[in-house]
C-alpha cells in the first residue's frame, strides 16, 4: 500500500514540477492535463480525493484517487460517442448495476465540465459529482 501512496505523490509533483495548471474545463488538446479536487456524495457516504484527466488522441482519461494513493475509479472518456468505459473501480462500488448508473452519470458529468460547470447532480440517485479545479502549485 505504501508504494501506491508514493508513486500517486510523485505523479502529482511531477505534474507540478513541468508547470501544468489545472483548467477550468476538460482539456483541450492532447497531451494536455487538468486535476481536479473531486467528491463523489452518495445517500450512504461519499468518495473523496484528485482526479487527473488527460487527454490523449481525441479521448480523455481519467483517474480518482483517494488522500491515500487508493486508485477508486480509472475511466475513458469518448466525446465524440458521448461514452465511458470503467477500467477500473474500487470493490464497493463494482456492482453491474453501480458501474452502469457511474457510466451513465460520467458521460453527463463530462459535458457538464465542457461547459464550464463543475457540478452534476443525479436527482433520482441523490449522487452528487463535483470537481473544483486544483489551482495551488504543490511546492517541496
Amino acid at each position: 500500500m505504501r508504494p501506491l501512496h508514493t508513486i500517486c505523490l510523485l505523479f502529482i509533483s511531477l505534474l507540478s514540477v513541468a508547470g501544468l495548471r489545472a483548467q477550468t474545463v476538460l482539456p483541450v488538446s492532447n497531451g494536455q492535463h487538468a486535476r481536479y479536487d473531486a467528491m463523489i456524495q452518495m445517500a450512504d457516504g461519499y468518495i473523496s480525493g484528485v482526479c487527473v484527466l488527460l487527454r490523449e488522441d481525441g479521448v480523455v482519461k481519467g483517474c480518482l484517487f483517494n488522500e491515500f494513493g487508493i486508485t477508486a475509479l480509472d475511466f475513458t472518456y469518448h466525446p465524440d460517442k458521448h461514452k465511458v468505459k470503467l477500467h477500473h473501480v474500487v470493490p464497493m462500488l463494482d456492482k453491474w448495476y453501480i458501474r452502469r448508473v457511474l457510466r451513465n452519470d460520467l458521460v453527463r458529468f463530462m459535458e457538464a465540465l465542457h461547459r464550464g460547470e463543475t457540478v452534476y447532480q443525479n436527482t433520482s440517485r441523490h449522487i452528487t459529482y463535483q470537481m473544483t479545479p486544483i489551482t495551488h502549485e504543490i511546492t517541496e
